[in-house]
């Protein structure tokens, strides 16, 4: 990933230019959206985007570089100086895997030190 920390106002565009393939899923969740001016957010794009796209690669594990290359952003985010990517991360990844023990001991090879920190964190 890149070597500037993330911060939140810019956590949706890092998320899509590290991986374009989310655009398609983000178009389909949110085509109902009509105010342009204001786009979801990120705890919801996260919430409606991120995460069951990243429950549906852990089922079928058919894009191991993918995930750990997401698991890398992730790792990324729990290393930002700014703690409301911690808390984004922490809400909506980290604590829907804690609440999902399949899909976290599917997780676990991915899993980087300073997110592994942070299971204990969330219940």
């Amino acid at each position: 990933m890149a070597n500037q920390t993330l911060i939140y106002a810019e956590i949706e565009k890092r998320l899509f230019e590290a991986f374009p393939q989310l655009a398609a899923p983000y178009q389909k969740e949110f085509s109902y959206w009509v105010d342009r001016d204001k786009p979801p957010g990120s705890y919801l794009v996260f919430a409606m985007v991120v995460v069951p796209y990243l429950a549906a690669q852990l089922d079928e594990r058919r894009d191991e570089q993918f995930l750990a290359k997401l698991f890398g952003f992730f790792e990324e985010m729990a290393a930002s100086g700014d703690p409301e990517v911690v808390n984004l991360l922490k809400s909506e990844v980290v604590r829907t895997l804690v609440r999902d023990p399949g899909h976290l001991a599917k997780a676990q090879k991915y899993v980087g030190h300073r997110v592994r920190e942070l299971l204990p964190t969330v219940q």
